[in-house]
């Protein structure tokens, strides 16, 4: 039989970008969507075009996709945000799947295209993701900084081949208020500077150090990583600045790392430090 699909789409003030979202969808057996607080026209959109809407506080970027799973009618959840498209060539493959082709996974993944400024990302491909799921079989990550989730045992996971879209609108193209996703989306670092600290402590509370040498050569290697390994030079100047921009996301995480370090240590600058 065809397998039987729910789409979670997890969202706050989303009216920007969930219209494409739900298009996107309207293949599925199912479309629900869970809304952390919206203020804007999110819940008038999502009653529109999905099956279901409802309202839940804000339980985590995890923890939020978990909760949405564990409501849907079906055992094979996709797992959306709602600055995210599937593709054509993504929804294809999906609709071709049975029960037979699955029975024996819990994870399927897929690459993400992000794009910025009106163009797709060369050094962030394939940034592969978790997304569709069996949701009384996939394991849960707690990872503070990017949500995942894991196949219960080896050789129970499966890639697709078909792209999820990221941010490729800011709004409706149609309406004459759209556009590409902007600078800000991805380079206002509101998203890391949240879950920086925790991001921090879940890093040592796993073993993780670093010493001086660290801090001067991680960030360096981050920009080269992007930069030459993942071909960002290709993209002229947008790949520079995204190579810049690992560089220094990863300063900044080991850096809170290093204060964490001292923090446990006891050094006395730090006790008790929090934030």
């Amino acid at each position: 039989m065809p397998l039987a699909i729910s789409v979670v789409i997890c969202c706050a003030d989303a009216e920007a970008t969930l219209p494409a979202a739900l298009v996107s969808v309207t293949w599925a057996d199912e479309v629900l969507v869970v809304d952390s607080g919206s203020t804007d026209a999110t819940e008038k959109i999502a009653r529109a075009g999905a099956d279901r809407y409802l309202v839940e506080r804000w339980r985590g970027y995890s923890g939020q996709k978990q909760f949405g799973a564990s409501l849907a009618r079906n055992d094979w959840v996709l797992l959306l945000d709602a600055d995210e498209e599937v593709s054509a060539a993504l929804a294809a493959e999906l609709e071709k799947l049975d029960d037979a082709a699955v029975a024996d996974l819990d994870v399927l993944t897929m690459p993400r295209r992000n794009h910025l400024l009106g163009r797709p990302v060369r050094a962030w491909w394939p940034d592969t993701q978790s997304r569709l799921i069996h949701r009384g079989r996939a394991q849960w990550s707690d990872e503070v900084l990017h949500d995942a989730r894991h196949p219960s045992a080896r050789g129970r996971q499966r890639a697709l081949n078909g792209t999820l879209e990221h941010k490729r609108w800011r709004g409706a193209p149609a309406d004459g208020q759209g556009g590409p996703a902007g600078w800000t989306d991805y380079f206002g670092g509101a998203r890391l500077d949240e879950r920086l600290v925790g991001t921090a402590r879940q890093m040592h509370a796993r073993g993780r150090r670093v010493s001086w040498v660290g801090l001067w050569l991680r960030p360096a290697f981050a920009f080269w990583k992007f930069y030459l390994l993942k071909r960002g030079f290709l993209d002229g100047t947008l790949g520079l600045l995204v190579a810049q921009k690992a560089m220094v996301s990863t300063q900044l995480k080991y850096a809170a790392l290093w204060v964490v370090q001292r923090e446990e240590a006891g050094d006395t600058k730090f006790a008790g430090r929090r934030d």
